[in-house]
């Protein structure tokens, strides 16, 4: 949890992400772990010397734009994860999403001889990082995972009409043995990088993170672990590539801060955006609950 709570203490917001990605390439190389970043500030890092590998992705930047030096994070109740400011005496969004992501990608290149995970830059501007990413990084791996879900049973497998994934992929990973359900959801970083013609199978994965982009943003630790149980089992139970094209390519989507401003969103206006535009509206999960917003 220690390198969860250093991850949750450095501010992040879409645009200035060079501490975080200092925070990451540090522990790369303290790991002894290859990586290269692009012009645009995307961070790559590949272990092992493998014909194919897994991968999973996060992004580096959050919507809370903190002064830093008042803020801090706190385990309460030996579960939970929360945000504090102690000048103004309130609470304040912790940067879960995607930090619980980040902390996954560390924790999959920890234990994994053969790894790849990408971590991309200004997600919640419009996924820029990932509209610019290098796609030939991509081009030896068996599928790719995003941890960038709120809640803990989610797996996204449809977005905004595109599959993401094949259906001997959920097949071969079995999600309801690890309290997963199918879902449709909005844009992230795997969805771009399916909509830019990556040809294998695709996910987004609940993460433990909930009420995103507010100040009243937490984790729930045990959560955190379930989707990172589940990741670990997709990478041991899937040697191979998992083919798998989108019959249709979609246009990319706005990013929130294009649509609603830094203060945040609105996932009524979101949704009246989409259909506004012909666009499908995200579907309610079994729990009642939307998706990532």
């Amino acid at each position: 949890m220690e390198r969860l709570m250093a991850l949750y203490n450095i501010s992040s917001p879409s645009g200035g992400e060079k501490r975080m990605a200092r925070f990451i390439t540090d522990e790369l190389r303290r790991m002894g772990i290859a990586y290269r970043k692009d012009r645009h500030g995307n961070i790559y890092a590949v272990k092992g010397n493998r014909k194919s590998y897994p991968c999973v992705v996060a992004h580096m930047d959050e919507v809370h734009r903190r002064k830093t030096g008042t803020y801090a994070a706190h385990l309460v109740a030996e579960s939970m994860i929360v945000g504090y400011d102690h000048k103004h005496r309130r609470m304040t969004g912790i940067g879960a999403d995607d930090k619980n992501g980040i902390w996954v990608c560390l924790k999959c290149l920890e234990s994994f001889k053969a790894m790849k995970c990408a971590f991309f830059v200004q997600e919640e501007n419009g996924c820029i990082g990932s509209r610019k990413a290098d796609m030939d990084f991509f081009a030896d791996c068996r599928f790719v995972i995003g941890c960038d879900r709120k809640g803990n049973g989610d797996i996204i497998t449809r977005v905004h009409g595109m599959e993401l994934c094949s259906e001997e992929f959920l097949e071969t990973v079995s999600p309801g043995r690890y309290g997963y359900h199918p879902a449709s959801g909005l844009s992230t970083d795997v969805h771009t990088l399916k909509a830019r013609g990556l040809s294998v199978s695709c996910i987004n994965l609940s993460c433990g993170y909930y009420e995103p982009h507010t100040d009243r943003e937490y984790t729930i630790w045990e959560d955190l672990c379930k989707c990172y149980r589940f990741v670990r089992h997709i990478v041991c139970c899937h040697k191979n590539v998992s083919p798998h094209k989108a019959r249709t390519e979609k246009t990319f989507i706005h990013g929130y801060y294009e649509l609603f401003g830094m203060t945040g969103y609105s996932e009524k206006e979101y949704i009246r955006f989409m259909k506004k535009y012909g666009m499908e509206p995200p579907v309610q999960n079994k729990t009642g609950h939307g998706n990532k917003l």
